[in-house]
């Protein structure tokens, strides 16, 4: 199969899919807004400022939500991949890893966000290549529950041979998308450089407007495509699995 027959085929997988799977991103969202107010002081709840006044339970609180947050987001992942086989996706979907052996999955994913980490500070690309390395490993983990933590990530290693590449393009056509608000205020920067009269006060106050709503817009206008792109690249990305 060709990229375009992957994203194809995930595109098809989403019919029936696409609100439910627009819910469950907006649970994850609302969650993690949610734990995040427990420890960020900007909330100026009781909570926030109790904990903002001692490091170790902020980092505590921080490190649970985050567990919480990546729990949801596999179980996600888990319901993208169920919908190739034809199954419907549920909001029952996000709580399956709580249901199924959770300090397993706790374990799982903080050894693959630990050795990304770690990757990475070694420079930026062999953080990026590791992270394409165990793309697979979340579908794995759900296919293969009785392998081992550090099973599931060498096949994911082994199976991503050759196909990091692959996958990296795959993904790459959904980030154009978000290149279009960006390129469009871009271009607009331009036109006011190129077309603005010299000590022209007028024209420079249209372009300061211009660079500060545009930031706005340009943030608007990427949460909106937001809606459109990430059922479908998360959806391609499981039909690239069931592929492999």
């Amino acid at each position: 199969m060709k990229n375009s027959d992957i994203r194809r085929q995930g595109r098809e997988s989403l019919r029936g899919n696409y609100l439910v799977s627009l819910g469950n991103f907006f649970i994850i969202t609302i969650i993690g807004f949610i734990l995040q107010s427990f420890y960020s002081p900007e909330f100026g709840n009781s909570v926030a400022d109790y904990t903002s006044n001692s490091p170790l339970l902020t980092f505590i609180f921080s490190l649970i939500a985050s567990f919480i947050v990546a729990l949801l987001t596999m179980g996600l992942h888990w319901g993208f991949l169920d919908i190739q086989d034809g199954e419907r996706m549920t909001v029952g979907h996000l709580f399956l890893p709580y249901k199924h052996n959770p300090l397993k999955v706790v374990a799982y994913t903080f050894r693959k966000q630990l050795l990304i980490t770690l990757w990475s500070l070694l420079f930026i690309i062999p953080g990026i290549i590791k992270t394409y390395a165990w793309a697979m490993a979340d579908y794995i983990y759900y296919d293969e529950p009785a392998l081992q933590n550090q099973e599931i990530l060498a096949k994911s290693d082994a199976m991503m041979q050759g196909n990091k590449w692959r996958l990296f393009r795959l993904e790459f056509y959904y980030a154009l998308i978000y290149l279009l608000p960006v390129l469009f205020w871009m271009a607009g920067l331009l036109y006011f450089g190129l077309t603005v009269p010299e000590n022209s006060e007028q024209w420079m106050g249209i372009g300061f407007i211009w660079i500060f709503a545009g930031m706005f817009v340009v943030l608007g206008l990427t949460l909106l495509l937001a809606i459109f792109v990430e059922p479908r690249r998360n959806s391609a990305r499981a039909a690239f699995y069931t592929h492999l």
